[in-house]
């Protein structure tokens, strides 16, 4: 038995939150709503190409959303840092910046909607 790999992440949202997480993801983030399993709550999955990364689920209430939790953030490999950071300045998102020499990369961080901190790493890639 091994693990062989992630399947997907979770994130739960009030069904006032689903909207703007769902467009968050997709005008942002690029990803794009696809086939969903019968579920008991609401939601959408939302896919990288064929793959469903994200599950969306709607909660009654929202979870706590303070900064002593154990998850930290989600990463996500990216190409495309310029385009990507141009991207996130006309949609008015903030994000910061940070660079790794050793293996190159460039890292963008940012939020989404409900708190989730977001990792967008572009390996082998440096601003212009």
């Amino acid at each position: 038995m091994k693990v062989s790999g992630i399947n997907h992440i979770n994130i739960v949202a009030t069904p006032e939150q689903l909207p703007d997480v769902v467009a968050f993801y997709e005008q942002v983030l690029g990803l794009t709503q696809g086939l969903r399993a019968v579920s008991k709550r609401n939601g959408a999955w939302l896919y990288c190409g064929t793959t469903a990364i994200i599950h969306l689920s709607e909660v009654q209430e929202a979870p706590y959303t303070g900064e002593n939790t154990h998850f930290n953030h989600v990463a996500l490999a990216c190409s495309g840092v310029d385009d990507f950071i141009q991207h996130l300045k006309r949609n008015n998102i903030p994000f910061e910046i940070d660079y790794r020499p050793l293996p190159e990369m460039t890292q963008l961080f940012l939020f989404d909607p409900v708190g989730i901190k977001i990792e967008l790493n572009f390996a082998g890639e440096k601003i212009a």
